[in-house]
């Protein structure tokens, strides 16, 4: 009786001992379960805060960018087309009848490239043009731009059914598009370009193309405060907030090749 009693006790104990093992258990891997989830909040609220910082800064030099092409863009063409304007218009021989028609309409035909060139400026700027045109129109308007200040041959295609993207994507994608060709203009000494926007079945694709200098990849990433560097982050920030992928071919003198894909 004593020997069952004592089997009894120490059945209980080893029970007792193995529950509390559990136990004990169990509360480790909840409090490690515990640290580490607070541990991965804290990793992604450290993640959002640099994507946050990193997002300001890239609108911030976007705009400071956007501000420098403006006042270029006025200075090269504008001014200059309302300054020869001016020149003629001042210098006009009153006393040689036939002079003054092809001075005044030289001068008209003057101001109204310099008009142009002011509207093609506001339409490249305003996001409105993408929402009332669309991604292909607003491309093709952009190359038609190109196109008229006679230094390059520049071709633009377009493949599959046309779908029409919600306004902030398309306007993204026409951003990395500004940017890719306001590369090729600046530092590409290119003389063709090709663009081709391609519509499949789940993305879009879009490829910018140029046959100018190129650019030595790893040299160029070096320099985070580079110019071009400046220019493709901002390029690769864009195409992160499309949630699709951005892929840059370069070697000197056999130029580059930007290709971005976006899922519709």
């Amino acid at each position: 009786m004593q020997t069952q009693n004592n089997d009894i006790i120490l059945l209980i104990i080893v029970t007792s001992v193995i529950l509390l093992l559990l136990l004990s258990f169990i509360a480790a891997v909840l409090f490690l379960y515990q640290k580490k989830n607070i541990l991965y909040y804290k990793e992604l609220t450290d993640v959002k805060s640099m994507y946050e910082k990193t997002l300001l800064q890239t609108q911030l030099e976007i705009q400071e960018q956007t501000f420098q092409d403006i006042s270029r863009e006025i200075h090269d063409n504008i001014g200059l087309s309302l300054t020869l304007a001016k020149l003629q218009l001042n210098t006009i021989d009153y006393i040689k009848q036939g002079r003054i028609f092809e001075n005044v309409n030289s001068s008209i035909d003057l101001i109204g490239k310099a008009i142009q060139d002011l509207s093609d400026i506001s339409k490249s700027l305003n996001s409105e043009l993408i929402k009332s045109n669309g991604l292909y129109n607003t491309l093709k308007l952009e190359t038609q731009k190109i196109y008229r200040c006679g230094k390059y041959a520049i071709e633009f295609t377009e493949e599959g059914y046309l779908v029409f993207l919600n306004a902030q994507k398309e306007l993204l994608l026409y951003r990395i598009a500004q940017e890719a060709l306001n590369n090729i203009l600046k530092h590409a000494a290119a003389n063709c370009i090709w663009i081709k926007l391609k519509y499949e079945a789940t993305h879009i694709s879009l490829l910018i193309k140029d046959n100018g200098c190129g650019f030595d990849k790893p040299e160029v990433e070096k320099y985070r405060s580079g110019k071009i560097n400046n220019g493709l982050t901002n390029m690769r920030n864009r195409a992160v907030m499309l949630g699709g992928t951005l892929l840059i071919e370069s070697s000197l003198g056999k130029g580059t090749s930007i290709f971005i894909t976006a899922p519709y």
